[in-house]
């Protein structure tokens, strides 16, 4: 499954960017705010991103949500390496 280029709008992980399967269009992140997790939905837009040639798909904030019983391998972390600057 091929892959699309994500950038985070808002939240604690504002212009933060990564990778996902191609067809997510909601995804969890771990907070900064402790037992929450941020909560990001695609809303159709892109956006080019410095030192890419492919255009990022535009994921915005929709809120927080306790952690509650979710897996940890369902969370989302971007790679350090893969920050926006």
């Amino acid at each position: 499954m091929s892959e699309e280029l994500v950038v985070l709008r808002g939240g604690s992980r504002d212009g933060e960017s990564t990778r996902v399967q191609q067809g997510v269009r909601r995804l969890l992140a771990a907070s900064q705010a402790p037992g929450l997790l941020e909560v990001y939905e695609a809303n159709a837009e892109t956006e080019d991103l410095a030192g890419n040639t492919q255009a990022a798909l535009v994921f915005v904030h929709a809120g927080q949500e306790p952690i509650g019983d979710t897996a940890p391998e369902m969370l989302h972390s971007p790679p350090s390496s893969d920050q926006r600057s």
